[in-house]
């Protein structure tokens, strides 16, 4: 047996980072180790993620755990660049979708969401290329971008570091130790134990494995999503890439078609993905793109209303999954036999890390309440799944 610490993380993930970087912040000196079992920080799912933020919610909870982690997102990149770009996010909808989402977009106005509504007239004159086929209105979400996932992990890494905590990689988790009473008390990895005051679990859509060696279980399902990279260095995808009139930016907001398809903007390139809600639920290791994919569910919902996509192949495509937590598409931190579980992000794990991170430490060390980076307070147990006060989510994409 290895010595004991007063705090073990399974996960360096944007969670597990996030959670151990205010967790230290919260307890200086505080002997944390995050523990990995691949090769780097967020080299998982966070790797793979589509990278975009915004606080479109219908859940005054999501809103509020998007909008302080974007705060915090805005004042890092003061400081720290993480490729942080308000862009917006452009919802083309049809009739029908309006009418569905009508009560919902009222709530956000009320809440004080900032979103503009945008009609045929406006769409075609800002997107010349956009074919309008049954398109009702645009919905463009103002407080909404893109930023890099691996930048902003390793601002977490490397503050952690600085601040004295410890990260093993390649490390995998092969079992759990318990104490007289039952309550997780340490961690196996292979024939190493160790020990720790307090053990937090944030493996993501690796959670229900993990927690599997304990004999216990979350209400999370891992759900495999795919993104195909296409070139847009000239010529007419080069146009749409950089079209102005949106952000300051002089790019095309990250748009989400009828259909639930999406156009990512990235570097001379689209990044094209879709959450496939048909898709069987289940952990693929490790998850592969599938060329039949792009081919039969997301270049016909792309080319339909923009074709200049029709004869355009992906260069590179990759595959992650979502941690998802059907009761409410919203992330818990919930205690489970001694140990402190983090997860259920379903598909919002970046924007909402720094918020999650928050509130894992804070329920780490007691607290009831605690301030995230937009100054507001967070009942910390509400995020919880005893104490849940969770509304389900009605705007997810």
């Amino acid at each position: 047996m290895s010595r004991g610490h007063q705090a073990i993380i399974v996960g360096a993930g944007i969670l597990g980072l996030a959670s151990a970087y205010h967790l230290l912040r919260n307890q200086p000196g505080l002997d944390l180790l995050v523990v990995e079992r691949l090769a780097g920080p967020g080299q998982g799912n966070t790797a793979k993620s589509a990278a975009a933020f915004r606080d479109m919610f219908s859940s005054p909870v999501n809103r509020h755990l998007s909008q302080a982690a974007i705060a915090f997102y805005e004042h890092l990149d003061k400081f720290h660049p993480i490729g942080l770009k308000k862009i917006g996010y452009l919802w083309l909808a049809t009739a029908a979708q309006m009418a569905k989402w009508a009560r919902v977009l009222t709530g956000m106005a009320r809440a004080g969401v900032r979103f503009q509504i945008l009609e045929p007239r406006d769409l075609t004159a800002r997107l010349p290329e956009l074919r309008l086929l049954d398109l009702s209105q645009g919905i463009l979400g103002l407080n909404c971008g893109i930023l890099d996932p691996a930048r902003l992990t390793k601002f977490y890494e490397q503050e952690v570091l600085r601040m004295g905590g410890n990260i093993r990689y390649h490390c995998e988790v092969a079992g759990f130790c318990r104490d007289a009473q039952g309550r997780i008390s340490g961690i196996r990895l292979g024939p190493e134990v160790i020990s720790g005051d307090g053990v937090i679990i944030a493996a993501g859509s690796w959670t229900g494995p993990t927690l599997a060696l304990t004999g216990l279980e979350v209400p999370t399902i891992p759900r495999k999503r795919q993104l195909f990279s296409i070139p847009a260095r000239e010529g007419p995808l080069s146009h749409l890439l950089a079209t102005p009139g949106f952000n300051g930016h002089n790019l095309l907001p990250f748009t989400i078609l009828p259909g639930g398809a999406y156009l990512r903007p990235a570097a001379a390139s689209f990044i094209l993905g879709f959450a496939n809600p048909d898709q069987a639920p289940g952990l693929e290791e490790p998850p592969q793109a599938e060329q039949d994919f792009y081919e039969k569910r997301i270049r016909p919902q792309i080319v339909r209303y923009f074709p200049v996509f029709q004869e355009c192949a992906p260069t590179h495509a990759w595959a992650g999954h979502y941690d998802e937590h059907p009761p409410d598409s919203t992330p818990f931190v919930e205690p489970l036999a001694g140990a402190l579980v983090a997860g259920g992000s379903s598909g919002s794990g970046v924007m909402k890390a720094d918020s999650v991170g928050r509130i894992v430490a804070a329920r780490f060390t007691g607290l009831d309440v605690v301030q995230l980076a937009d100054g507001r307070e967070f009942r910390v147990a509400g995020l919880g799944l005893q104490e849940r006060a969770v509304p389900p989510e009605k705007f997810v994409i």
